[in-house]
């Protein structure tokens, strides 16, 4: 959660100096608050796919974030998906927060690793506020979390299944393994 605070609080002072207008159309910015990491963003409010980092740069939070000038409802539909293989959402978790008089107000939207999960939701942001959407990871590895607004979450395809290993390397395992048996034995004995 500070990593979360800080990240936050980098974001909304990249918005104040951005010059930001009321329009919530008008200026959502991405962030990653890990240089390294390649979190990223296709699409633009209010329609989006936020793909959270996945090149093995630690941890990271891909941030999309506005400040608002005036008070507004804003209103939006998601769908979230993880593909870390690891198969545990808490390492790519994705939601929203809003930050109100420095404080971080954070819903996770995701569920369960292996369950797209979706829904709809109305926020209600105050003058002066900063209001967003996250993707994090605590360590950019083994395939990112997808948090797709106001859009279809278009999955990539999966990986293609692992190679069949060359005869010769099949071979050199087999005959370490006769190796091994052979000295297990011989001690046994």
């Amino acid at each position: 959660m500070q990593k979360t605070l800080r990240a936050a609080t980098l974001a909304l002072g990249t918005c104040a100096l951005a010059g930001l207008s009321a329009n919530a159309n008008a200026a959502y910015v991405f962030s990653n608050d890990n240089p390294a990491a390649d979190g990223s963003i296709s699409g633009t409010y209010p329609a989006f796919t936020i793909t959270g980092s996945n090149n093995g740069a630690g941890e990271n939070t891909s941030f999309y974030t506005q400040a608002f000038t005036v008070s507004e409802s804003v209103s939006f539909t998601w769908q979230y998906a993880s593909l870390d293989s690891s198969g545990v959402a808490t390492y790519d978790p994705a939601g929203w927060l809003v930050i109100h008089n420095g404080i971080v107000d954070e819903t996770q939207l995701s569920i369960d690793a292996d369950v797209t999960s979706s829904g709809t939701t109305t926020v209600s942001v105050a003058a002066g506020d900063t209001f967003g959407f996250y993707v994090y990871t605590s360590d950019s590895l083994y395939g990112p979390g997808l948090l797709a607004v106001n859009e279809d979450l278009v999955l990539p395809p999966p990986p293609p299944p692992p190679a069949i290993p060359e005869p010769e390397n099949a071979a050199m395992v087999m005959a370490g393994l006769v190796a091994l048996f052979a000295a297990v034995r011989r001690r046994s004995k």
